[in-house]
């Protein structure tokens, strides 16, 4: 199981982590490769624009499916929100939704769990 754990403060820190991803998926099907870098990008930037401290992000692969982490602080918990055209943003989880398999939230110790599982088992 190939794995990658990469800490991260601010939103100048997505093209760091999108290329260790990125390198991580190497020799996964391109259009895996990309939803999976999409759905990094949203959740470590819900991170950065709803939380104080940053987070940290785990993405693995194991048996053809890949797997996404993102560790905050917040005790506040991610919500789908309807589509409003009137309001800018908010649209983040609709797309992780559409992208993954399956995706959820869990309290942790000293904060939360985002996750999102992407793929076809092997």
């Amino acid at each position: 199981m190939d794995a990658l754990r990469l800490p991260f403060s601010d939103a100048g820190e997505s093209a760091r982590i999108r290329r260790s991803a990125a390198q991580l998926l190497t020799g996964q099907p391109p259009d895996l490769v990309e939803d999976v870098l999409l759905v990094i990008t949203e959740l470590v930037d819900n991170v950065v624009q709803h939380t104080d401290g940053g987070g940290e992000l785990r993405v693995w692969r194991d048996d053809g499916m890949v797997w996404v982490e993102v560790y905050d602080r917040s005790r506040v918990f991610p919500r789908l929100q309807r589509r409003d055209p009137r309001r800018p943003g908010g649209r983040g989880l609709l797309l992780v939704a559409a992208l993954t398999e399956m995706w959820g939230s869990r309290p942790t110790e000293t904060g939360k769990l985002v996750w999102a599982r992407l793929g076809a088992p092997g």
